[in-house]
């Protein structure tokens, strides 16, 4: 009964280091050469998204996800992310990494909500 036990609550828990290694795979595999260019971030945003959503929904797991990611040049300010949220905190989660580069910054989000 133990490993029935195990097993549920591992489906019902999301592990942070593997979605933040997600996070972190789909902004450089997608940014990590890239040099400013206004006219792809549309693009490149809407890959990352697309990806950590797909790599998300493979590990089937019962949450919706929402993903988000903000790209900005790097021309010396800073880029800060933040959000407030009224959820079960044993359930639900929200998960962030930033990438840079010598000339963009970006930060993805991705917010778990778990489904009952």
């Amino acid at each position: 009964m133990g490993d029935f036990e195990d097993e549920e609550q591992e489906q019902i828990t999301l592990n942070s280091d593997k979605i933040t290694d997600i996070i972190a795979g789909c902004m450089t595999s997608k940014l990590n050469t890239e040099k400013w260019n206004p006219k792809k971030v549309d693009g490149w945003t809407k890959d990352i998204i697309d990806t950590c959503l797909k790599q998300l929904g493979e590990m089937k797991k019962p949450f919706k996800f929402v993903v988000t990611c903000i790209i900005m040049q790097k021309v010396g300010a800073g880029l800060q992310s933040a959000f407030c949220a009224r959820w079960d905190k044993m359930k639900d989660g929200v998960f962030s990494a930033p990438f840079d580069n010598d000339y963009l910054y970006c930060i993805t989000t991705v917010y778990g909500l778990k489904t009952d």
